[in-house]
């Protein structure tokens, strides 16, 4: 076999992606040739050559993949490479991890993060969550992805969290898979083309946004640019937040139903819809909207559940509680002195529309039911399916012990383990070394986000430029909020953006997203458009064009 690389291959790439960097034909010596692939079978990698502490890996197989179409999708040629990263611990899983070598290579590499607890890999040949881009693959890049550090067979393997019972496997999870995945994947693709890869960029969304924040902190010369979409970090205030929203949810009569939030969503927005200058069903002001609108005014008659026209005391509790800060007793290893709660006002928390989207959205929402003990995966919210796994198996260490009874302020009787665990969270707050190499990071945030809180990526943000400088993070970062997404899925906005393509823009040919990127709407108007616009600022309408046209927006200060 023999493979382009150098310009050639970097031209057709960008012309897929619809970015130009300026193309040039062929110079001698750039039509080389690959390694074998079925040669890279059973090569070891020793721990030396890996960053993190490794019992070494190893290459199980290396396969041919000729080039074909699935539907619309065209996967090009590549060769497979399945690799295993052995651990220190004999008692922990191993890492195994997926490398996907196209036959025609940009020279770069892209790695995938994953989902939930992980125990799967990312499937190499296909994309990144909210995006309709061609995939990294069919771009030219090297991709690689690993399960995070532990298997699971699970029927909902994201929310198996029985394997980080071992603490290498957690801290695999947490933060150390990417770094190890990187190195051994560097080393195979050294080892294919004969040359390193020229950049190396990492994706993620939730876990695989805190992974690749990790990544990029502690390992900053291994990066040139992440894109990072609602990361699920700061995993113990996470944590003691999510339990304190099922805590609420699930006291006697507190759990709204449908019809009730859809009350709920329609107050929302009659109050609040227009503030951006339009009332287009989606709150673009949610900071205004936060400090306005009151939820004591849908009290039922003497706060007694009388029906889907109005709420209940108990429900008005549960869903104050969602939108107040967890304040604690005690401040965390990592400083935090309290979770910032969810906008719990602004989010269509799952309404009961008829999108096929719903059933997700309500999954990773309030739920469709009360939250209960024992869970089941299935049925139950993704948040109690992850709090459950989290605390039976990694806080609590008792496979029966029940979420709702954990005291969320003091801790109670495993305030250490909270404190031990607390502290491995900031080891993605130092971004200097990679500000310092000239390393971009794109981050984005649904502002109806509640599972994991945008309020945490704008004080991690706000924090980020208080430790760096306004001149430096100006430099680094670009963070985006995007009225009405909620967690990876929306029935209000459903987010499209090709976030790939401006970070290689601004990387390599230094194009500065600024305000000029473009996110598009699947699901809630289909086809409709508005403009990123940077932290603290938000899309107001400028009173005149199509509603549905990004142009007719100005990014404006809450």
């Amino acid at each position: 076999m023999r493979f382009r690389r150098g310009m050639n291959a970097l031209c057709a790439a960008s012309i897929t992606t619809g970015t130009l960097f300026g193309c040039v034909g062929d110079q001698p010596g750039e039509d080389d040739q690959a390694g074998s692939c079925a040669g890279l079978a059973e090569t070891r990698f020793t721990a030396a050559q890996i960053g993190l502490p490794t019992g070494g890996a190893k290459i199980v197989s290396a396969v041919e993949v000729p080039a074909r179409t699935d539907g619309q999708v065209t996967k090009p040629e590549h060769c497979l490479v399945s690799a295993e990263v052995l651990p220190v611990d004999p008692k922990a899983p191993s890492i195994l991890l997926a490398v996907a070598l196209p036959t025609r290579w940009n020279e770069k590499a892209v790695w995938l993060g994953g989902g939930g607890f992980d125990g799967v890999i990312p499937d190499v040949t296909g994309n990144s969550l909210n995006t309709l881009a061609p995939t990294p693959l069919a771009r030219g890049y090297a991709v690689f992805a690993s399960d995070g550090g532990h298997q699971s067979t699970a029927a909902s393997p994201g929310a198996d969290a029985s394997a980080l019972a071992n603490e290498e496997a957690y801290r695999n999870w947490l933060s150390d898979a990417p770094k190890k995945a990187r190195d051994v994947a560097g080393q195979i693709i050294r080892a294919y083309y004969g040359v390193d890869a020229a950049r190396f960029y990492a994706v993620g969304s939730s876990t695989g946004g805190r992974e690749a924040l990790f990544a990029t902190a502690r390992s900053p010369a291994d990066w040139d640019g992440a894109l990072v979409l609602y990361p699920a970090r700061d995993v113990v205030s996470l944590t003691l937040g999510l339990v304190a929203t099922l805590q609420a949810l699930s006291a006697p009569g507190a759990f709204p139903s449908a019809a009730k939030r859809s009350l709920v969503w329609d107050a929302v927005l009659a109050e609040c819809d227009a503030l951006d200058g339009l009332a287009d069903g989606v709150v673009g002001d949610v900071a205004s909207c936060n400090g306005r609108f009151d939820v004591t005014a849908l009290r039922c008659m003497g706060g007694e559940d009388t029906g889907d026209a109005c709420l209940s005391d108990a429900q008005i509790h549960a869903l104050e509680a969602i939108d107040a800060p967890v304040r604690l007793a005690s401040p965390l290893a990592n400083g935090d002195t309290e979770f910032a709660g969810f906008n719990v006002y602004s989010a269509a928390q799952g309404v009961g529309t008829d999108s096929p989207l719903e059933p997700h959205v309500q999954s990773v929402d309030l739920g469709s039911r009360a939250p209960t003990f024992p869970v089941d995966p299935l049925t139950s919210s993704f948040a109690a399916a992850l709090v459950d796994g989290f605390m039976r198996h990694v806080v609590v260490r008792d496979p029966s012990f029940d979420y709702r009874t954990f005291d969320v302020r003091t801790f109670g009787p495993h305030a250490t383990r909270v404190q031990e665990l607390s502290a491995l969270d900031v080891g993605d707050a130092d971004m200097g070394g990679f500000a310092a190499r000239g390393g971009k990071l794109l981050l984005l945030h649904g502002t109806g986000d509640m599972l994991t809180s945008p309020r945490t990526t704008e004080r991690y943000v706000d924090g980020l430029q208080a430790s760096l400088g306004a001149t430096a993070a100006g430099a680094m970062l670009r963070y985006y909020e995007v009225p009405g997404f909620q967690h990876s899925v929306s029935t209000v906005f459903q987010v499209s953006w090709d976030g790939l393509s401006a970070l290689e823009r601004w990387v390599e040919a230094g194009e500065d997203p600024g305000d000029a990127e473009v996110v598009t709407d699947l699901a809630g108007v289909p086809g409709r458009t508005r403009p990123l616009c940077r932290y603290p600022t938000f899309a107001r309408y400028r009173g005149a064009g199509d509603p549905d046209d990004a142009a007719s927006f100005e990014c404006a200060a809450p």
